[in-house]
């Protein structure tokens, strides 16, 4: 269920849908990433992510793996955003069927 979960949100994010990605968020998210540091609160890391979807004209998010360890979901991407290509990998905690921390580590 998990694994199903995360390719929604991998398809949601690649689709640039903000209601998507905010809809499998727990109201306390919390997102760590190399560029903003740490963001807590759905609210507030929703602002970070409609920022970066409306910087760039071409985005494109793609799975290369997904994997899954009880609450844990792990991601192995590719980020294409205008003309950089970023590799990386994000670390999903969940609970209840929401994500409730994602840690992004990615080649900047």
């Amino acid at each position: 269920m998990l694994k199903d979960l995360t390719r929604a949100y991998v398809a949601a994010f690649d689709a640039r849908d903000p209601a998507a990605c905010a809809n499998l968020m727990h109201p306390s998210f919390a997102l760590e990433d190399p560029v903003v540091k740490r963001v807590e609160g759905r609210d507030a890391v929703m602002d970070v992510v409609r920022g970066l979807f409306g910087s760039c004209a071409k985005l494109s998010f793609v799975a290369r793996n997904i994997y899954q360890d009880g609450d844990t979901t792990l991601i192995e991407f590719v980020l294409t955003l205008d003309d950089k290509v970023l590799t990386g990998m994000d670390l999903i905690e969940w609970r209840d069927g929401k994500m409730v921390e994602l840690r992004a580590y990615l080649d900047v």
